[in-house]
């Protein structure tokens, strides 16, 4: 039985830690809406956010409910509501452990109700979420990759040889730090107080992300190979992105309009080799997330992503 206790993001959402309030499984959200019904058989929508992130997104849960939808978020281990005095934040050492909390969330929101689920992740979420209903479709309707970390940067043939290099550190040492440069450009497009429209809790989020350990880049690394020498996915599948990025090392303003952290093209080639269903939502003006970019974006994502959900999922009544 999951205890729910009030959330911090105000009236109507609720969190519980999963796992028996240990680390290990993350914490769940959900949002009542203004009707609330658990256990009514209503499609839900499972969001899983990126890596150095949470979940906060108040739209989003209330573009769900709006539509008669129940609708979860899960913060994964070492990650926002999931962080513990004396853990290491942002350390998720392989697919497994983004797997585990995954079926850990979903059976929770199986036990809260009936209907149809549909998982949606973004960035390295998406990249977890796309191995999910590749591994366990029975348990999906649809999916939703939000700008989804399918490849390496670089490309797969220096992925596999970055995977080889980093192997003896991610067995020896995978809590040891990469030597990376800072990069707060998705902070500095979205933050409220530089310029953007979110209000993000620095505790949760950090500005520059979290260091970057050889044990989780190894493991993300190994997910997307495994991932692309997998079977192809064959539920409904939407990549939701923009339609440009930039993904230098120097700030430009026009960063507040594109994807500053993951190039398009490759994303979209990935997709299309993984997906056997896919559609695309892609939208101009958008950011890393889409979901977060300028009103007009959002109001024309959001549009887009309702009619692709009634559509995918409450159009053909799918059972879980």
């Amino acid at each position: 039985m999951n205890r729910w206790s009030a959330d911090f993001l105000g009236p109507g959402f609720e969190q519980c830690a999963l796992g028996e309030g240990t680390t290990a499984a993350g914490t769940l959200v959900r949002f009542a809406g203004d009707a609330p019904s658990a256990g009514a058989n209503r499609p839900a929508l499972v969001y899983v956010h990126g890596w150095s992130d949470y979940y906060f997104n108040t739209e989003l849960a209330r573009f769900v409910t709006a539509r008669g939808w129940r609708f979860y978020a899960l913060d994964v281990p070492e990650h926002g509501r999931s962080l513990r005095p004396g853990g290491q934040p942002g350390f998720v050492p392989s697919a497994a452990h983004y797997l585990s909390s995954i079926d850990a969330a979903l059976d929770a929101v199986a036990a809260d109700g009936t209907g149809p689920i549909a998982l949606m992740g973004h960035s390295t979420g998406g990249l977890a979420v796309a191995l999910e209903a590749q591994r366990r479709p029975e348990r999906l309707a649809a999916v939703v990759l939000s700008s989804p970390w399918l490849v390496p940067h670089g490309g797969r043939a220096a992925g596999r040889m970055l995977e080889f290099a980093l192997a003896p550190r991610a067995g020896g040492r995978p809590e040891r730090v990469l030597p990376l440069p800072p990069r707060g450009f998705f902070w500095r497009a979205v933050a409220r107080e530089a310029g953007g429209e979110w209000d993000l809790r620095e505790d949760l989020r950090p500005r520059n992300a979290f260091p970057v350990r050889a044990g989780w880049l190894h493991g993300v690394l190994t997910a997307q190979r495994e991932l692309a020498e997998g079977p192809r996915i064959a539920l409904p599948t939407l990549l939701l992105a923009s339609t440009r990025s930039d993904t230098g090392l120097v700030w430009r303003e026009h960063m507040r309009s594109r994807d500053a952290v993951l190039p398009i093209a490759p994303m979209r080639r990935a997709a299309a080799l993984v997906c056997g269903d896919l559609d695309e939502v892609l939208v101009d003006g958008g950011l890393h997330d889409v979901l977060l970019s300028a009103p007009g974006v959002r109001r024309e994502a959001y549009l887009r992503l309702g009619a692709w959900l009634d559509a995918s999922v409450a159009g053909r009544g799918a059972g879980v």
